[in-house]
C-alpha cells in the first residue's frame, strides 16, 4: 500500500535509501520497549528489596515516579527538534532533519510505554505482590471498590475502553491517510518553504486530531484500570500532548502570525464541541 508522503520523507534521508528506511522507526520501537522495561523493573524494584524500609516505603510512589521519568525525556527529545532547528540547519544544511528525526522518533515511541503502563495492573507483577498495601489500593478498581460486582465491572471497564481505543486507532489511521507520513514526521518543520496550508474540515474541529488520537488512547488505558494509578498515569499523558503543544503552536504562531492566534481562540486543541461530532466521525470514517 501506498503511503502518502513517503516519497517527500524517503528525499530528506539520503542515507535512509530502500528498506533502510525501517532502520529510523525500528530504533524508536527499541526505545519504546526499553522505556516500558524501566518503567516495570521501577514499579518491582521494592518488592524485590522488602528488607529495605524506605523502599517499601515509597513503593506507591514508583509507578509515577517511572511515568514521569519517561514523559520528561520524551519532552526533552521531541522538543530538541523544534529547539534545535537552527543550529543544526546552520550546521548541517538539509541534512539536519536526517540528523534530527532520529532524536525525534525516539522521544516519540517512548510516549505509547506511558499509554501501556496507565494499562498495566501495577499490583499483578512479578515477583509477588505489593509490600505496601496503598500500593494495592490504588491499582484496584475504583467500582469494585464502591461495591460495583465484579461481572459489572469487568463489562463496564472493558467495553467503555473497547469504544475509545476503536476510536483512538482510527483517528491515528485517518491522520495519517489525510496529512501523509511526511506531515507526521514534521518534515515541514526543517523544510517550510516546501509546505502546504493543511485545510481539511477536522481542523474545523480540533487543533490537533493526531496528538488528540494519543490523548483518547491514554483515557482508554485509564478507563481500562481505572484505578487512582491509571487515573494519575492518564494525567501525566494528557499533560504530556499538552506541555508539547505549547512548543509546536509557538512555532506556528511565529510562521503564521495572528491568524494562528485567532484559530487557537475558535478551534480547542483536544475537545471535540457536540456540534463538530458529524465533522468528527465522518474523519474517522476516511
Amino acid at each position: 500500500m501506498y503511503l502518502k508522503g513517503i516519497d517527500k520523507l524517503r528525499e530528506k534521508l539520503p542515507d535512509y535509501p530502500g528498506n533502510r528506511i525501517g532502520l529510523i522507526p525500528l530504533r524508536g520501537i527499541i526505545a519504546g520497549i526499553i522505556g516500558y522495561v524501566f518503567l516495570v523493573i521501577l514499579d518491582i524494584l521494592p518488592r524485590s528489596f522488602s528488607d529495605i524500609t524506605i523502599i517499601v516505603a515509597i513503593e506507591p510512589f514508583m509507578p509515577i515516579l517511572g511515568t514521569t521519568i519517561i514523559a520528561v525525556l520524551a519532552l526533552w527529545l521531541i522538543r530538541g527538534l523544534w529547539s534545535k532547528r537552527d543550529s543544526m540547519k546552520a550546521e548541517l544544511g538539509d541534512l539536519a532533519y536526517q540528523k534530527m528525526i532520529k532524536r525525534g522518533v525516539t522521544g516519540v515511541f517512548l510516549i505509547p510505554p506511558l499509554v501501556f503502563h496507565t494499562a498495566t495492573s501495577i499490583r499483578s507483577l512479578p515477583p509477588g505482590p505489593p509490600v505496601n498495601e496503598l500500593t494495592t489500593q490504588w491499582s484496584q478498581s475504583l467500582l469494585a471498590i464502591i461495591g460495583v460486582p465484579l461481572e459489572i465491572d469487568l463489562i463496564l471497564r472493558f467495553g467503555f475502553s473497547l469504544v475509545l481505543i476503536v476510536i483512538g486507532v482510527l483517528l491515528v489511521r485517518s491522520s495519517v491517510l489525510t496529512f501523509g507520513i511526511d506531515y507526521m514526521t514534521v518534515v515541514y518543520l526543517y523544510f517550510p518553504e516546501e509546505s502546504e496550508v493543511q485545510e481539511h474540515e477536522i481542523y474545523s474541529v480540533v487543533r490537533h486530531p493526531a496528538y488528540l488520537a494519543g490523548v483518547i488512547l491514554g483515557a482508554a488505558a485509564f478507563v481500562f484500570r481505572f484505578s487512582v494509578y491509571s487515573f494519575i498515569l492518564f494525567l501525566v499523558v494528557y499533560l504530556t500532548f499538552r506541555l508539547h503543544i505549547i512548543t509546536e503552536e509557538n512555532e506556528l504562531v511565529q510562521r503564521f502570525g495572528d491568524g494562528y492566534r485567532e484559530y487557537m481562540k475558535k478551534v480547542p486543541a483536544f475537545l471535540v464541541r457536540p456540534r463538530s461530532l458529524g465533522k468528527f466521525f465522518r474523519f474517522l470514517r476516511k
